[in-house]
């Protein structure tokens, strides 16, 4: 493998683990468990991410370019459902991660995050508009108020009842933001799979 691979592989290699590290202690976990997990040193996390913030960019930019991945290859007009189902799950998956990144001094990547989401969307509206799938007069801000809603239910979930679970919420959004025939139609369940830093171990 040449030298430019292996700095790529290493690169996603300690964004995969940090993903899961992240999702397993929290985004305050120490970055030594990270460079373990990736099964690299110190130097090499550092030489990638010279600092938690700029790796918490990066494990957000990896889940949002997979968003896009996702979105491209989904062939159906019910995209937007199954959008806001996969962006639910990738808020429970690791909460914290936004607010990890601002109290480590940079808005800049929620910002283009933010723009990168509001772009999927709108597209996914405009088909599902097309496709009869959503009330007329459903708009773009009110589904970015809606991905508002379910973070910040997914900031209160350990507070919530056992018989209201963070998944409600977003049964609660659907049937607002469907056409009435299709209001009572099961919730979309999530798909999206993340690499794992095994999968992304060099084969030799």
């Amino acid at each position: 493998m040449s030298q430019r691979r292996d700095a790529q592989r290493n690169r996603a290699r300690l964004i995969a683990a940090a993903a899961e590290v992240f999702r397993e202690d929290g985004a305050a976990a120490p970055l030594d468990l990270v460079a373990r997990r990736a099964d690299v040193g110190r130097g090499t996390l550092y030489r990638h991410f010279p600092d938690r913030g700029a790796l918490i960019a990066a494990v957000l930019k990896m889940r949002m370019d997979a968003l896009e991945q996702y979105a491209a290859d989904y062939p159906g007009d019910d995209l937007l459902e199954h959008l806001l189902a996969e962006i639910l799950a990738l808020q429970l998956d690791a909460p914290g991660l936004a607010t990890a990144i601002r109290t480590a001094g940079s808005d800049e990547p929620l910002g283009a995050m933010f723009e990168q989401t509001r772009a999927l969307l709108s597209t996914a509206l405009d088909r599902a508009h097309a496709a009869q799938l959503v009330r007329e007069d459903l708009t773009l801000p009110e589904v970015m108020l809606a991905i508002a809603m379910l973070d910040g239910a997914v900031s209160a979930h350990t507070r919530l009842p056992e018989d209201a679970p963070v998944e409600l919420a977003l049964a609660i959004v659907l049937r607002g933001m469907r056409s009435p025939a299709r209001s009572r139609l099961p919730v979309p369940a999530p798909a999206l799979r993340l690499p794992t830093a095994q999968e992304l171990q060099p084969d030799d």
